[in-house]
């Protein structure tokens, strides 16, 4: 029963891109749980995985490249970026990272493997993807013209989503409801509860993303790591009895007599 138990726990941590979606968590009633309530959710799974077998670590070097998220504006506060980057971080496992810059229509600066640029032009659209050039922009000056502050803050983290799923390759879902659906205008957004995107954009990520050199961080069970000799020291008195564990030495150990008609 703990087996399986493990490699459940284990299956729905280690996922890499493909956890908490608005569609897939549910209640039985078929009301989606809050990003706070799936917060606990996923904290109190690797609650148990941590008792269990240590928690996860990440295996070294799997993950490759970086994609960038580039400011080029203050309208939107920094803070409505990072929390886009924090979640997209969380669920995919890629290297995402901020930085200030500027946006040159006519000639790009692409940071890293791929870039998304969040620009304050009122001569632009609200998204642009340029695919071969690795390259997504997201508009503060069309979102902008929505005074309410609500939401605005909505729309533009709603956009973000958006932008962030076309750059990676992801732009249709078998959910009809999904953020990136045809949106038309503005207030087409305000139907969807938060910025969460759908599983299966999720899953469309990875195999996109590596044609580009990005690869997802990799997590094992410390458990597993410990046994391949891989494993960092333990931090914590579970992985601490982890550790012991696989290397203590055997209870009844195999003895083998020497056997003199067989010689040295």
């Amino acid at each position: 029963m703990n087996k399986y138990l493990i490699i459940a726990l284990t299956s729905c941590c280690t996922i890499t891109a493909f956890a908490q979606t608005q569609q897939k968590v549910m209640r039985s009633n078929r009301t989606p749980y809050s990003m706070e309530e799936v917060a606990a959710k996923r904290a109190k799974s690797q609650e148990i995985l941590m008792k269990k077998v240590g928690g996860l670590v990440a295996r070294p070097g799997s993950q490759k490249g970086e994609i960038f998220y580039v400011n080029c504006q203050s309208r939107a506060p920094k803070a409505w970026i990072e929390e886009s980057i924090a979640y997209f971080k969380d669920e995919t496992k890629f290297k995402i990272s901020y930085k200030d810059g500027k946006f040159d229509f006519a000639a790009p600066q692409v940071s890293g493997n791929a870039t998304l640029f969040i620009v304050d032009d009122a001569k632009l659209p609200a998204l642009l993807v340029a695919p071969e050039n690795r390259w997504a922009l997201v508009n503060i000056a069309v979102i902008a013209k929505e005074q309410r502050q609500a939401f605005f803050a909505a729309r533009v983290k709603k956009e973000l989503s958006r932008g962030f799923a076309y750059l990676c390759g992801a732009a249709n879902s078998q959910f009809p409801m999904a953020l990136t659906r045809g949106i038309v205008n503005q207030s087409d957004l305000d139907v969807n509860m938060d910025y969460r995107l759908p599983v299966d954009i999720f899953q469309r990520f990875r195999p996109y993303m590596e044609t580009l050199g990005v690869k997802p961080e990799i997590q094992v069970i410390y458990r597993k790591a410990v046994q391949e000799g891989w494993a960092p020291a333990p931090t914590n008195e579970y992985q601490k009895a982890v550790w012991d564990k696989v290397h203590e030495l055997p209870k009844n150990p195999m003895k083998i007599e020497f056997d003199p008609k067989k010689g040295r």
